[in-house]
């Protein structure tokens, strides 16, 4: 049988539509193409199948129109799930619906992605074989889950049931097919994020067995208050609420208001599996963050000359950084440079040439590109933080100039780094071992420079007090008007929480809106993280009564606050010390002399690594405090600080 030869789609806003034919289960898989006009996709029946690719062997076969186009294998299992025996049925295929020889056909048809699974009758999910024979125990505890959630008293008994003490006791074997269900790759699939991403009613197909899509997202979204039940039987529930609905705008009053950032939404992706990398920037074509007239220029590009992955990716930060968010609504905040996470870093010219010079000049990535492959930490300066290093006033605004592969941008060197820490692991601060030295002891030893305060100047013999303030020692110690010296030890409890910014200090409830916590509650619970630590590794003297008494008001409890927040600042990150006694968290690659600034436009400091007179590598985003509310540019007005154009390479 002949190979199906392809005809060019010439009308615009037209896709091709396959109609499966009907037969059973060893009966080969056959039907036909016809074009499909979009502008009918709302009043017309289909429905599109969401399914992983798998290995790229086309090993199978469809016969469309009477001659063969290869399919893989996983397609293969996918069409025959959902064929029905006796009467034909309306799919749209990406693998069969879209000539897969053709790279310009192929950047041209993903533009009707988005509205091809909004606009569905209803999206039809093939999960994948059921070789472990969990589909069926999976979904009927999905589904006996959702009785019980949805039931008060029967939510209270499984609540006692399966507190943290209790969970021990509880069997794992009943929570295994569920935990199959969450690790399934269909979860971790790029395209998938915008396929399932709509209103549109959905089912998921898993061997013989099936089940509606919402009635999954909803027990997820329930277990989410369980943190040590998720834990104990690690059941991977954040990846099914992730793709939920992710294609639908957000409620802005609550911080989900961050999604409305193009370039936020591909840092929340980049833990998501894409055989291609340049597709993890084209499936958010078409999200409702691409907004303005920059970004909406922005179309996927499979060329092997214009569209190589370098390009691709600092094509899309150029358009964001010229574009700034405005359109949106949102203030930037240079959350494109936030992006930036480098695994590792040139340390210095020669290294960048060499860099250079192995990668090749057609795949050397510029620094100050986010490479969505990649991960690090979570982005600080979100969209939804309230740090404001750039000030509010004119400055705000970013002053920069894409110029080929390099940026131009203005700010001020505020300092160098002196002092810093190896990068941090994730949860650094949860594990206490007694006898041993704590992290919170360490870096405030090692990297800060403090030790037990035997002067009498307010320390009063201990490590931990409310007498040093920050930066005393320093040689621009005159504070600016209206500023104030805080304790040394509250900047540094602020510094790695992210400065209890609002994303962090706020807790979100059932409704999607958050509660605020004060400023004394918060100084409150980090008190009680040094006091219930450091009591905890034997050495209950090395925090002073004041502190402690801190610790015991507004509600510190023991800290837990105080530490998931710095947990989740810091993993992957640096904290580090400058010359003039700025406390520093920064990217993992941050190193001694690399130079802290300010960038017009940034919501946070970034951490620049200089090359030659004038050029730059970007090291990342940092918090540093002192200078996340306008300071800088309070000392560039009296000239303690001079504007500079950084040429970012």
């Amino acid at each position: 049988m002949e190979s199906y030869q392809y005809q060019p789609i010439r009308e615009a806003n037209t896709v091709r539509m396959l109609t499966l034919s009907p037969g059973l289960p060893d009966d080969p898989l056959s039907g036909f193409l016809a074009e499909f006009n979009m502008d009918r996709a709302a009043y017309e029946a289909y429905e599109p199948l969401s399914y992983v690719w798998g290995a790229p062997n086309f090993d199978c076969s469809f016969i469309c129109d009477g001659k063969l186009v290869p399919i893989t294998t996983s397609l293969d299992h996918g069409l025959r799930r959902i064929r029905m025996p006796d009467r034909a049925r309306r799919v749209w295929v990406d693998q069969i619906c879209i000539n897969q020889q053709d790279t310009a056909e192929r950047g041209s048809q993903v533009q009707f992605m988005n509205a091809i699974y909004k606009h569905a009758d209803s999206v039809l999910v093939w999960l994948g074989p059921d070789t472990g024979n969990e589909a069926d125990l999976a979904f009927s505890f999905v589904r006996s889950l959702s009785d019980t959630l949805d039931d008060a008293d029967l939510c209270a008994k499984f609540r006692a049931d399966h507190t943290s003490e209790m969970l021990a006791q509880r069997c794992e074997e009943d929570w295994a097919p569920m935990k199959a269900l969450t690790r399934l790759p269909w979860f971790e699939r790029v395209w998938i994020i915008q396929e399932i991403g709509t209103r549109a009613p959905a089912r998921l197909f898993w061997g013989k067995a099936s089940m509606d899509w919402h009635m999954l997202y909803s027990v997820c979204d329930r277990l989410t208050e369980f943190h040590h039940l998720r834990r104990h039987f690690d059941i991977e529930t954040s990846k099914v609420k992730f793709v939920f609905q992710r294609f639908v705008p957000p409620d802005v009053a609550t911080r989900h208001a961050n999604r409305l950032s193009f370039i936020y939404e591909l840092h929340r992706a980049r833990h998501v599996q894409a055989t291609d990398p340049r597709d993890r920037v084209f499936a958010f074509l078409g999200h409702y963050s691409v907004t303005g007239r920059e970004l909406r220029g922005l179309a996927a590009n499979y060329d092997a000359d214009t569209g190589t992955l370098p390009n691709v990716y600092m094509n899309a930060a150029a358009r964001t950084l010229v574009g700034g968010g405005a359109d949106s609504g949102l203030d930037s905040g240079l959350i494109t440079l936030a992006a930036v996470q480098h695994h590792d870093l040139a340390s210095s010219l020669a290294d960048w040439h060499a860099y250079r010079e192995k990668a090749g000049d057609r795949h050397c990535m510029p620094s100050w590109v986010p490479d969505w492959r990649t991960y690090t930490s979570h982005i600080l300066s979100e969209p939804t933080s309230p740090h404001r290093a750039c000030g509010t006033g004119s400055l705000s605004k970013p002053s920069l100039v894409v110029d080929g592969k390099s940026l131009r941008i203005k700010g001020v060197v505020v300092d160098i780094v002196t002092e810093a820490s190896a990068p941090l692991k994730p949860k650094a601060f949860h594990k206490v071992e007694p006898g041993k030295p704590t992290l919170i002891e360490q870096l405030w030893r090692e990297v800060c420079g403090y030790e037990v305060d035997t002067s009498g100047g307010g320390g009063d013999g201990h490590l931990f007090s409310l007498g040093p303030l920050y930066r005393q020692d320093e040689a621009n110690d005159a504070a600016q008007p209206g500023d104030e010296r805080c304790p040394a030890v509250l900047a540094y409890m602020q510094t790695l929480s992210n400065g209890a910014s609002s994303g962090q200090r706020e807790h979100e409830s059932r409704d999607g809106f958050f509660r605020s916590i004060s400023d004394n509650e918060w100084l409150a619970q980090g008190a009680a993280y040094l006091t219930h630590t450091m009591t905890a590794a034997g050495d209950r003297e090395a925090v002073s009564p004041e502190l402690r008494l801190l610790a015991t008001s507004e509600g510190g409890g023991l800290g837990a606050e105080w530490s998931r927040s710095a947990n989740g600042a810091t993993s992957n990150r640096v904290f580090a010390r400058t010359t003039k006694g700025y406390f520093v968290l920064g990217p993992k690659v941050l190193a001694k002399s690399d130079r802290i600034c300010v960038l017009w436009g940034g919501k946070m400091c970034f951490c620049l690594r200089p090359l030659d007179q004038g050029r730059f590598l970007l090291v990342g985003e940092c918090y540093v405090h002192g200078l996340m509310n306008g300071e800088a540019v309070r000392q560039m007005e009296g000239n303690e600080l001079q504007e500079e154009e950084f040429v970012l390479v």
